[in-house]
């Protein structure tokens, strides 16, 4: 910002400006004028961690009930009011949880003192109370600009009454339709406020929009246009109409992440090139959603990351669980078996573990055996258990015992989602992450109830791995289908982060998955939001409405081209019947597609020139045409799943030639109008003008390049498509088995 102030104005006006978030400018005034308010020169900040450490210490040394955690959420929410430890002193409490708060704030704000530092949130109040008492301070300051205004607080908000003090000279920038931080004491209000405060304040709609085509922006315009309190504006798009956006209808959370891997590969190879995987964002609202995504993802071999959260696998009470089955699975497993040990805790301390792990080391066996030999009394560790530490290890050894046991009464499909629920009742994980994590716990059970459903939801797909082809001479061992089940569920686990982990730091082009909180800001050519539904979003637990409404408005405006929304009929947990977003309401349908579109040379121009690039070449898009035959999980057009959310057909599901007719069937025709049905190819070497008959051809499905030394950019293209004929140049001389979907052709 400052390098693009500066080639506007000069360096010399550029040295006068004063740029920053309101913390950074806050503290500056702090350093340079501090000393008025007693503020001690040298004075720190301390981060997160550190209010952390202090708060949980006050709970500690004065026993309060108090969650410390919650605590200091808590006083840093009352700061961000403007509520002072003082304000709450002066009202009478009766309450004594009120009570145990205030002394809690008053003993964190000694240490602070005490340490000569201050928080993230104080930065702003001692500021303020500085600019209050001594105005003189900001009385050079010229003009204000703020950006992002609808994210203030009512502190920032007073800040600024005390910035522009001298000169009332004042310019904020702010979009009240994307006002969605309700939950860290925004203030929307804060554009009112500023109105009445400032009464003759001037309002300029800006109305243009350089990032989303027009159908989009229409579309984002309507929905949050219901919100009737609003300032009233209309955007204008400078870009062409474009395609609609999608809303499709799938029957299942499952088959809707499916479908989404499949658009994704339909999108960025049917457009030579135009749209990478880094062009596409998937955009949640709320994390615990994409572990079937990540899943679909990872199998249909899309790379990915993630934006404002961890991966499904890799957050903490997904990653207990797993240890624990881990553990069960295979005891020995000493690195499964160090992870559980003492979580969640059973007072073993590390000194503990590490001499139960040293016998292990001299006695070569596993951690495992080591303990077990060390509750029989068969082996002592070089520090004596406690009785406290002795009962604990018993007690997580049997755990592991049971679960063991409990595999042998249960059949193969069940084992997974059986032996999770055993061990979320074991470790009572409900009321741990309750205690252990109070801000989120919410969030943590949602993930494990996905993990749940996840599970559940092999109990309709096939187990067992097909067994491998024999070989005469050697026997194959038999495995237990139960042990495997389970054995299969976490290798598929493991596999499933190795995709995503592997080359991790490479140039690979990435789909984004991020919530729609951590997107903002943000833009990507190509945009999916699913589970667009009635307690998904808006979501089940939300109190603001309109807040969510306006969730939903950011999400659809990170699209530049494309936004496909999507909508499965039943809940993934239970099967539940779900009802579409009241954001969405049946007046709106003309505004949506219901299913992705065909990429015609139109519509792929049309998404170049939104995008200001060039127009990929007929050979770019041709080969990348052939890439997309070869995919077993996606076609030319968006057809593989019925429109009306039913299931797709078992013969879509095969990647065999013949049983892939319905796929061709279904998605040909419609692009390529001029093809008659069948479902043969030939195979010829097109090196001169060949005149044959189908009758007797090879067949094949798909159109499938040959030979390596094959350049399949120039094998078909767009237009000779849309005719329904190969189109060819010449001197190319390819051989390709060529989909024949007709009865006798003429190549050249």
């Amino acid at each position: 910002m400052r390098d693009r102030v500066r080639a506007l104005v000069g360096s010399n006006v550029e040295k006068k400006l004063v740029l920053g978030t309101f913390h950074s400018i806050c503290r500056r005034y702090l350093l340079a004028y501090g000393h008025l308010i007693n503020i001690p020169a040298g004075f720190g900040i301390a981060d997160s961690s550190d209010s952390i450490r202090i708060v949980k210490k006050i709970v500690k040394d004065h026993a309060f009930a108090a969650d410390h955690k919650m605590l200091r959420a808590r006083i840093s929410s009352h700061k961000a009011k403007g509520i002072s430890v003082h304000d709450l002193a002066k009202k009478p409490q009766t309450q004594l949880a009120m009570r145990e708060f205030i002394a809690a704030y008053e003993k964190y704000q000694e240490a602070l003192a005490a340490s000569n530092m201050l928080d993230y949130d104080d930065l702003l109040l001692r500021c303020l109370d500085l600019l209050r008492s001594y105005p003189h301070c900001v009385s050079n300051v010229e003009a204000l600009l703020i950006d992002e205004f609808q994210d203030t607080n009512i502190v920032q908000f007073e800040l600024m009454k005390c910035l522009a003090s001298a000169k009332r000279e004042i310019t904020v920038v702010g979009d009240p339709d994307q006002s969605m931080y309700g939950f860290r004491s925004a203030e929307i209000e804060n554009l009112k406020r500023m109105q009445t405060h400032y009464p003759e304040t001037v309002i300029i709609n800006l109305e243009e929009n350089y990032r989303s085509c027009s159908s989009i922006l229409n579309l984002a315009q309507d929905v949050i246009e219901q919100d009737t309190e609003r300032p009233q504006k209309k955007l204008k798009s400078t870009h062409c109409y474009g395609t609609l956006p999608v809303l499709r209808t799938l029957p299942n959370p499952h088959e809707e992440a499916m479908w989404i891997a499949a658009e994704i590969k339909r999108l960025t190879l049917s457009t030579g090139g135009l749209l990478r995987n880094s062009d596409i964002a998937i955009l949640l609202r709320s994390a615990h959603q994409s572990l079937l995504i990540e899943k679909a993802l990872a199998s249909a071999g899309i790379a990915y990351r993630m934006v404002g959260g961890m991966r499904f696998f890799d957050r903490v009470e997904i990653r207990l669980i797993v240890d624990y089955l881990r553990t069960i699975s295979h005891p020995e497993n000493d690195q499964a078996f160090l992870s559980i040990i003492n979580v969640p805790s059973r007072k073993i301390g590390d000194t503990t573990v590490a001499a139960l792990v040293q016998v292990g080391q001299r006695q070569n066996i596993s951690l495992w055996s080591a303990v077990l030999k060390v509750l029989d009394g068969q082996l002592a560790p070089g520090k004596r258990l406690t009785s406290s530490s002795h009962h604990e290890l018993r007690k997580l050894v049997n755990l592991i015992k049971i679960g063991r046991q409990k595999i042998k009464t249960m059949t193969a499909a069940e084992v997974p989602a059986k032996l999770i629920e055993y061990v979320i009742a074991s470790l009572n994980l409900r009321a741990y992450l309750q205690n252990k994590y109070k801000e989120d716990h919410e969030d943590r059970l949602e993930n494990v109830q996905e993990l749940i459903s996840h599970a559940n939801g092999l109990l309709a797909q096939p187990v067992m791995e097909s067994p491998l082809p024999t070989v005469d001479g050697l026997e194959q061992q038999v495995v237990d289908s139960r042990q495997d089940s389970l054995d299969q569920f976490l290798a598929n686990i493991v596999l499933a982060t190795e995709v995503e982990t592997r080359g991790q730091d490479d140039d690979t082009p990435r789909v984004t998955i991020s919530t729609i909180h951590s997107a903002k800001g943000l833009e990507w050519p190509a945009v999916f939001v699913p589970a667009v539904y009635e307690g998904s979003i808006p979501h089940s637990r939300a109190e603001d409405t309109d807040e969510e409404r306006r969730l939903l408005y950011v999400a659809m405006t990170r699209a530049q081209a494309m936004l496909v929304m999507s909508v499965p009929l039943v809940t993934a947990r239970n099967e539940d019947k779900v009802k579409l977003s009241q954001f969405l309401p049946s007046n709106l349908r003309s505004r949506l597609a219901d299913q992705g579109p065909s990429l015609s040379d139109e519509v792929i121009g049309g998404v170049a020139k939104t995008l200001r690039r060039e127009v990929p070449s007929q050979q770019a898009m041709a080969a990348g045409i052939l890439k997309l035959a070869d995919e077993k999980t996606a076609a030319l057009e968006d057809t593989i799943w019925p429109l009306d959310g039913s299931h797709r057909t078992t013969t879509q599901l095969h990647s065999a030639c013949g049983a892939m007719d319905s796929v061709v069937e279904k998605s040909l025709p419609q692009s390529f109008p001029g093809f008659q049905k069948a479902s043969i190819c030939a195979t010829t070497t097109m090196d001169t003008v060949a005149s044959f008959s189908a009758s007797s051809a090879t067949t094949t499905l798909g159109i499938k390049q040959v030979t390596k030394e094959s350049r399949a950019s120039g094998f078909f293209s767009k237009q000779a498509f849309a005719r329904g004929r190969p189109a060819l140049r010449e001197g190319q001389g390819l051989s390709a088995s060529i989909p024949m979907e007709f009865q006798s052709h003429k190549l050249g």
